[in-house]
């Protein structure tokens, strides 16, 4: 008996399937998420004002100047807000495209629904791959947001640029492309969780003391964790393929070290149950929520934080 399965498979684009009336499938909008995001994105709008308005708020509180180095941190910072909240939307439609194509009110022409049905697990996957990359982008920058803003206590700067691992990123000056000057965050990254707490102790400040713990939250967050563990299979090991396959991870050789003995096998064609795209799924929509709870937290941290240094955190109105 010969053995048949769809061995290799490749679609066109990643378009949106559509309902038979021609408009696209239905899905859990997470309308939240959306108004989340569009609210982050608009912080970087008023990064300018927010200087401007920093600047007149040292001033008045007779901070020893000059500004220039702070005030431009607050306008990176407002820029930083906005690329997270860019970086949110376009995890937000990843994600809800991945739901249309899982869709039961979606055409599937029945003489190729095998291999219908085989192509949409494979971009299931995908959407919900490329959402959890900007979702960890989101989840990168907002721990570099928040190392930014404990940058702007002179007491906290000097616990975190004391450290040697931090020597190459050149005190973090404000629009630094020097790759050190933007560590990457992950769950057991000491930066994050030994560095920045006692940076914010020695600062005095008790905001930048909240802000922080907001931040080793989702540190030790499991929804970040499988994020992040997920991310870790996919592009530094063996992505599981979709489609059924005869490479089983194990291999087919297994040796009896007791007796020297090897015995080969020729396994059937099976799908690997990692590639389980529910589960790829459930991942991705956890890690959305988990990423748009910290971020809506966040806000009122951040204005406190700033205000605590004679900062400003989006001015509604200023006047000069």
């Amino acid at each position: 008996m010969t053995e048949q399965w769809t061995s290799a498979l490749s679609f066109s684009s990643f378009s949106v399937p559509l309902r038979p009336d021609g408009t696209p499938a239905t899905t859990d909008s997470r309308r939240s998420i959306e108004d989340l995001a569009m609210r982050w994105q608009s912080h970087s709008g008023r990064g300018a004002t927010a200087g401007w308005a920093s600047d007149a708020a040292l001033r008045k509180a007779a901070v020893p100047g000059p500004y220039g180095a702070l005030v431009n941190r607050v306008v990176e910072i407002h820029g930083l807000a906005g690329s997270i909240g860019e970086q949110l939307t376009l995890a937000w439609a990843a994600e809800q495209d991945a739901q249309r194509f899982q869709s039961p009110e979606i055409e599937r022409p029945a003489e190729h629904l095998e291999t219908t049905l085989a192509a949409q697990r494979m971009a299931v996957r995908a959407l919900c791959e490329m959402s959890s990359h900007f979702l960890l982008g989101a989840v990168h920058s907002l721990a570099n947001l928040v190392l930014r803003v404990l940058l702007c206590d002179a007491q906290a700067a000097a616990v975190i640029n004391a450290q040697k691992v931090n020597r190459s990123a050149r005190g973090f000056e404000p629009a630094s492309s020097h790759r050190a000057a933007w560590p990457t965050f992950s769950p057991g990254a000491e930066l994050w969780s030994r560095v920045l707490p006692e940076a914010a102790r020695v600062s005095g400040l008790q905001p930048h003391v909240i802000l922080v713990a907001r931040l080793l939250k989702l540190q030790q967050d499991p929804r970040f964790d499988a994020l992040d563990t997920r991310r870790g299979m996919d592009y530094h090991r063996h992505r599981p393929q979709s489609l059924d396959h005869r490479s089983p991870s194990s291999g087919i050789v297994s040796t009896d070290t007791a007796t020297g003995t090897s015995t080969m096998r020729m396994p059937i064609a099976r799908t690997d149950a990692r590639s389980d795209e529910q589960v790829v799924h459930r991942i991705c929509i956890d890690a959305l929520n988990c990423v748009a709870e910290v971020m809506d937290d966040m806000e009122p941290l951040l204005a406190d934080a700033l205000s605590a240094c004679h900062l400003v955190w989006r001015p509604e109105s200023v006047r000069f």
